[in-house]
């Protein structure tokens, strides 16, 4: 499924291209129960599972991060070497508060060349229920920001861009099963959830293997095409049985703490991530 030269033309300018359909209405339907299932039998563990790294938690994660359907299209964008290196749900309940502020992903920690991240709408994203809103253009270089902290995770601190020129802002209306496909350092966020619906999606982040972060060495799994540079921790598929993969998942992020979500550690500081109570 490879993009269009308009497609690419308008990624290149504005940062983003979103209204790409990639998968079905059954599609969508498979993937919201086998998280359902999943949330209605581990009722503990789904707030930090559904979180960072969960494409090693996953295996049907995993399978919807290496579709064609969205292979190709970053393929178009980055080129065909290709590692997977996050997935995050994001999941807003109806007349949820959550905001996330105007951000680059890729602000504390620099990626060249930059990653592309993919939203996979599960359910329609609209601007009531806080659809992804990006500024067009921005991703060109990083703008000046402020540290806050973020909510549930003290010890972790997020970039907020400190003057977002939000009149310029667009909505990123989906259909459930588009996609759309942003740069790393695209300023970007969501508001609250107005509606009486979920707003259900998986962002899928894919960095090329030429990549080199700016600090710390990050990790990712290979996709497509081969990895000659090794800037990246290589990171196995997840298989079948949960407590291994949460095990695996559990020795890549204290490895490898630092990359575009998590931010640089600061010094003395160990490695803080959403993982089961307790271990």
């Amino acid at each position: 499924m490879a993009l269009t030269r308009d497609q690419i033309a308008q990624f290149r300018r504005d940062g983003y291209v979103g209204g790409i359909a990639a998968f079905s209405a059954g599609e969508v339907a498979a993937f919201r129960a086998r998280a359902e299932a999943f949330a209605a039998a581990h009722p503990d563990d789904a707030a930090w599972a559904f979180d960072i790294k969960c494409n090693l938690l996953f295996d049907w994660v995993y399978e919807n991060a290496v579709s064609p359907r969205i292979l190709e299209p970053v393929a178009d964008l980055i080129g065909g070497d290709v590692l997977l290196t996050n997935s995050i749900f994001r999941i807003k309940e109806p007349g949820s508060s959550v905001n996330y502020g105007w951000h680059q992903d890729s602000a504390r920690i620099m990626v060249e060349p930059c990653p592309v991240i993919v939203y996979v709408a599960f359910s329609d994203a609209t601007e009531e229920n806080g659809c992804l809103a990006v500024i067009p253009g921005t991703h060109h270089a990083v703008v000046p920001f402020d540290l806050v902290s973020n909510p549930g995770q003290p010890n972790r601190r997020v970039a907020r861009v400190r003057s977002p020129d939000v009149d310029r802002a667009v909505t990123l209306e989906l259909r459930a099963g588009e996609i759309a496909i942003f740069s790393a350092n695209l300023v970007h966020g969501s508001a609250p959830n107005r509606s009486r619906s979920r707003r259900f999606a998986v962002l899928h982040d894919y960095t090329p293997a030429a990549g080199s972060q700016s600090i710390g060495q990050g990790s990712g799994q290979l996709v497509m095409g081969e990895d000659r540079f090794r800037n990246f921790a290589p990171e196995k598929p997840p298989g079948p049985d949960f407590e291994a993969n949460a095990a695996m998942r559990r020795r890549i992020l204290e490895a490898y703490p630092e990359n575009i979500l998590m931010g640089p550690l600061e010094p003395g500081q160990r490695p803080d991530f959403p993982d089961r109570p307790g271990v």
